[in-house]
Protein backbone atom coordinates (compact mmCIF):
# COMPACT_ATOMS: atom_id res chain seq x y z
CA UNK A 1 0.00 0.00 0.00
CA UNK A 2 2.88 2.63 0.61
CA UNK A 3 4.19 1.95 -2.46
CA UNK A 4 1.11 2.57 -4.24
CA UNK A 5 1.04 5.58 -2.00
CA UNK A 6 3.71 6.89 -3.44
CA UNK A 7 3.64 6.36 -6.83
CA UNK A 8 0.32 7.96 -7.06
CA UNK A 9 1.37 11.62 -5.20
CA UNK A 10 4.05 11.41 -7.88
CA UNK A 11 2.67 11.32 -11.11
CA UNK A 12 1.69 14.93 -11.41
CA UNK A 13 5.30 16.02 -11.57
CA UNK A 14 6.60 13.42 -13.86
CA UNK A 15 5.54 10.64 -16.24
CA UNK A 16 8.67 8.82 -15.61
CA UNK A 17 10.00 6.96 -12.93
CA UNK A 18 13.25 7.83 -11.79
CA UNK A 19 15.63 8.76 -8.88
CA UNK A 20 18.73 10.91 -7.78
CA UNK A 21 22.27 9.03 -6.59
CA UNK A 22 24.65 10.77 -4.64
CA UNK A 23 28.34 11.34 -4.23
CA UNK A 24 29.87 13.25 -1.22
CA UNK A 25 32.40 16.02 -1.26
CA UNK A 26 33.47 15.36 2.12
CA UNK A 27 36.10 17.71 4.01
CA UNK A 28 37.72 18.26 7.52
CA UNK A 29 37.84 21.61 9.75
CA UNK A 30 41.17 22.90 9.76
CA UNK A 31 41.10 25.45 12.45
CA UNK A 32 43.07 23.76 15.15
CA UNK A 33 41.15 26.17 17.97
CA UNK A 34 37.91 23.66 16.69
CA UNK A 35 39.74 20.59 17.87
CA UNK A 36 37.08 18.57 15.60
CA UNK A 37 39.66 15.30 13.82
CA UNK A 38 36.68 13.81 11.90
CA UNK A 39 35.11 14.49 9.03
CA UNK A 40 32.15 16.44 9.75
CA UNK A 41 31.67 18.49 6.39
CA UNK A 42 29.83 15.81 3.90
CA UNK A 43 28.02 17.67 1.15
CA UNK A 44 26.36 16.23 -1.96
CA UNK A 45 26.14 16.14 -5.05
CA UNK A 46 23.24 14.65 -7.03
CA UNK A 47 23.63 12.52 -9.77
CA UNK A 48 20.62 12.08 -12.13
CA UNK A 49 20.29 10.35 -15.75
CA UNK A 50 19.62 13.90 -17.56
CA UNK A 51 23.06 15.77 -16.73
CA UNK A 52 21.49 18.60 -17.08
CA UNK A 53 18.85 18.12 -14.43
CA UNK A 54 21.50 17.13 -12.35
CA UNK A 55 23.22 20.65 -12.55
CA UNK A 56 20.23 22.65 -12.13
CA UNK A 57 19.10 21.20 -9.25
CA UNK A 58 22.97 21.14 -7.57
CA UNK A 59 23.09 25.04 -8.25
CA UNK A 60 20.02 25.89 -6.54
CA UNK A 61 21.49 23.99 -3.52
CA UNK A 62 24.71 25.10 -3.42
CA UNK A 63 23.70 28.92 -4.45
CA UNK A 64 21.35 28.41 -1.22
CA UNK A 65 23.64 26.74 1.52
CA UNK A 66 27.45 27.67 0.32
CA UNK A 67 27.20 31.49 1.21
CA UNK A 68 29.06 33.48 -1.37
CA UNK A 69 29.61 30.79 -3.60
CA UNK A 70 31.59 31.38 -7.02
CA UNK A 71 30.56 29.78 -9.97
CA UNK A 72 34.30 30.37 -11.61
CA UNK A 73 35.66 27.66 -8.64
CA UNK A 74 34.64 24.22 -8.30
CA UNK A 75 33.10 22.51 -5.35
CA UNK A 76 35.74 21.51 -3.13
CA UNK A 77 37.07 25.13 -2.74
CA UNK A 78 33.98 27.07 -2.41
CA UNK A 79 33.51 24.53 0.55
CA UNK A 80 36.93 25.30 1.92
CA UNK A 81 36.95 29.03 1.87
CA UNK A 82 33.06 28.93 3.15
CA UNK A 83 33.66 26.67 6.66
CA UNK A 84 37.12 28.07 7.10
CA UNK A 85 35.62 32.18 6.74
CA UNK A 86 32.33 31.24 7.75
CA UNK A 87 33.35 29.35 10.94
CA UNK A 88 31.30 26.30 9.68
CA UNK A 89 31.46 22.95 12.16
CA UNK A 90 29.46 20.52 10.57
CA UNK A 91 27.60 20.17 7.04
CA UNK A 92 25.36 17.30 6.33
CA UNK A 93 22.36 15.90 4.52
CA UNK A 94 19.02 13.93 4.90
CA UNK A 95 16.97 12.51 2.26
CA UNK A 96 13.46 12.10 2.92
CA UNK A 97 11.77 10.89 -0.62
CA UNK A 98 13.97 10.10 -4.06
CA UNK A 99 11.61 8.83 -6.82
CA UNK A 100 10.47 11.13 -9.28
CA UNK A 101 10.63 13.66 -6.27
CA UNK A 102 13.98 14.54 -4.57
CA UNK A 103 13.40 15.42 -1.14
CA UNK A 104 16.67 16.68 0.74
CA UNK A 105 17.41 18.82 3.29
CA UNK A 106 20.90 20.28 4.68
CA UNK A 107 22.18 20.84 7.76
CA UNK A 108 25.02 23.18 9.05
CA UNK A 109 26.37 24.25 12.22
CA UNK A 110 28.91 27.55 13.01
CA UNK A 111 30.43 28.50 15.94
CA UNK A 112 31.86 32.02 15.88
CA UNK A 113 30.92 33.61 19.59
CA UNK A 114 28.56 31.25 19.67
CA UNK A 115 27.51 28.11 18.31
CA UNK A 116 24.14 27.57 16.08
CA UNK A 117 22.09 25.89 13.71
CA UNK A 118 20.07 25.81 10.67
CA UNK A 119 18.55 23.03 8.29
CA UNK A 120 17.34 24.04 4.71
CA UNK A 121 14.64 21.93 2.85
CA UNK A 122 14.46 21.57 -0.79
CA UNK A 123 12.11 19.66 -2.92
CA UNK A 124 12.81 18.79 -7.19
CA UNK A 125 11.18 17.53 -10.02
CA UNK A 126 13.85 14.81 -10.84
CA UNK A 127 11.98 15.11 -14.78
CA UNK A 128 12.69 18.97 -14.91
CA UNK A 129 15.24 20.06 -11.95
CA UNK A 130 12.79 22.64 -11.07
CA UNK A 131 12.17 23.56 -7.37
CA UNK A 132 8.49 22.30 -6.03
CA UNK A 133 6.75 24.71 -3.89
CA UNK A 134 3.88 23.83 -1.50
CA UNK A 135 1.57 25.16 -4.21
CA UNK A 136 2.82 22.52 -6.74
CA UNK A 137 1.49 20.09 -4.22
CA UNK A 138 -1.69 21.88 -2.76
CA UNK A 139 -4.87 23.55 -4.80
CA UNK A 140 -4.46 27.08 -5.43
CA UNK A 141 -8.42 27.72 -4.13
CA UNK A 142 -7.38 25.68 -0.92
CA UNK A 143 -4.32 27.19 -0.09
CA UNK A 144 -5.24 29.57 2.38
CA UNK A 145 -7.32 27.09 4.10
CA UNK A 146 -4.70 24.57 4.79
CA UNK A 147 -2.27 27.42 5.70
CA UNK A 148 -4.89 28.45 8.23
CA UNK A 149 -5.02 24.98 9.73
CA UNK A 150 -1.14 24.82 9.78
CA UNK A 151 -1.44 28.04 11.73
CA UNK A 152 -4.08 26.55 14.09
CA UNK A 153 -1.69 23.45 14.87
CA UNK A 154 1.36 25.63 15.52
CA UNK A 155 -0.55 28.30 17.75
CA UNK A 156 -1.75 25.20 19.51
CA UNK A 157 1.50 23.47 20.15
CA UNK A 158 2.87 27.35 21.38
CA UNK A 159 -0.38 27.92 23.65
CA UNK A 160 0.42 24.31 25.50
CA UNK A 161 3.92 25.32 25.96
CA UNK A 162 3.07 28.49 27.19
CA UNK A 163 0.83 26.76 30.23
CA UNK A 164 4.13 24.67 30.87
CA UNK A 165 6.17 27.84 31.18
CA UNK A 166 3.17 29.35 33.39
CA UNK A 167 3.63 25.90 36.32
CA UNK A 168 7.80 26.09 35.57
CA UNK A 169 8.02 29.87 36.57
CA UNK A 170 5.09 30.07 38.87
CA UNK A 171 7.29 30.38 41.83
CA UNK A 172 10.36 32.19 40.14
CA UNK A 173 10.90 35.53 41.71
CA UNK A 174 12.69 36.87 38.73
CA UNK A 175 10.10 36.99 36.00
CA UNK A 176 12.53 38.92 33.24
CA UNK A 177 13.53 35.53 31.53
CA UNK A 178 9.67 34.26 31.65
CA UNK A 179 8.62 37.60 30.34
CA UNK A 180 10.88 37.51 27.36
CA UNK A 181 10.00 33.39 26.26
CA UNK A 182 6.20 34.27 26.22
CA UNK A 183 7.34 37.66 24.53
CA UNK A 184 8.68 35.59 21.73
CA UNK A 185 6.20 32.86 21.67
CA UNK A 186 3.71 35.64 21.22
CA UNK A 187 5.67 36.45 17.71
CA UNK A 188 5.86 33.15 16.92
CA UNK A 189 1.72 32.73 17.09
CA UNK A 190 0.66 35.65 15.23
CA UNK A 191 2.18 34.18 11.64
CA UNK A 192 3.33 31.02 9.88
CA UNK A 193 4.97 30.35 6.84
CA UNK A 194 5.12 27.32 4.30
CA UNK A 195 8.14 27.77 2.64
CA UNK A 196 10.07 25.32 4.39
CA UNK A 197 8.77 21.59 3.73
CA UNK A 198 9.87 17.72 3.69
CA UNK A 199 7.97 15.15 1.56
CA UNK A 200 8.53 11.32 2.49
CA UNK A 201 6.39 8.41 1.60
CA UNK A 202 3.11 9.40 3.52
CA UNK A 203 3.66 12.72 5.03
CA UNK A 204 4.15 16.26 4.05
CA UNK A 205 5.91 17.69 7.24
CA UNK A 206 6.24 21.85 7.11
CA UNK A 207 8.98 23.09 9.45
CA UNK A 208 8.15 26.37 11.01
CA UNK A 209 9.96 26.42 14.62
CA UNK A 210 9.81 29.32 16.84
CA UNK A 211 13.50 30.24 16.98
CA UNK A 212 14.48 32.21 20.57
CA UNK A 213 17.29 34.42 21.06
CA UNK A 214 20.33 32.75 21.91
CA UNK A 215 20.45 33.48 25.64
CA UNK A 216 17.18 31.43 26.14
CA UNK A 217 17.62 28.87 23.24
CA UNK A 218 17.61 26.33 25.61
CA UNK A 219 14.08 27.30 26.60
CA UNK A 220 13.01 26.98 22.92
CA UNK A 221 9.53 24.89 22.14
CA UNK A 222 9.63 21.75 19.69
CA UNK A 223 7.17 20.84 17.83
CA UNK A 224 6.19 18.77 14.69
CA UNK A 225 3.45 19.96 12.24
CA UNK A 226 3.03 16.62 10.12
CA UNK A 227 0.25 15.84 7.83
CA UNK A 228 -0.28 12.17 6.28
CA UNK A 229 -1.96 12.30 2.60
CA UNK A 230 -4.94 10.94 3.59
CA UNK A 231 -5.82 13.40 6.49
CA UNK A 232 -4.86 16.05 3.85
CA UNK A 233 -6.57 14.76 0.51
CA UNK A 234 -9.20 17.17 -0.02
CA UNK A 235 -6.53 19.76 -0.27
CA UNK A 236 -4.46 18.14 -2.98
CA UNK A 237 -4.79 18.85 -6.36
CA UNK A 238 -6.35 16.92 -8.84
CA UNK A 239 -4.47 14.10 -9.91
CA UNK A 240 -3.00 13.44 -6.80
CA UNK A 241 -4.61 9.97 -6.02
CA UNK A 242 -3.44 8.33 -2.51
CA UNK A 243 -5.16 4.66 -2.59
Amino acid sequence: MRFLIITSLLLPFSSFGQSASFKETKLKVTKASYNVPDTTIIFPVIITKNKQVGNRINNIIRKEVIEEYDTKKNLWKNLRYFIDEMLVINLSYNVTLNKKILSISIFKEGCGAYCSSSRTYFNFDLTTGKEISISSIIRQNKLDSFKQIVKTDKVKFLQEYKKEQDVQFKDVADSSTYNWIIDAVNDCMSSVSMEQFSLSGDVLEIFEPCEFPHAIRSQQPFYELKYPYKQISRFLKPGIKLH
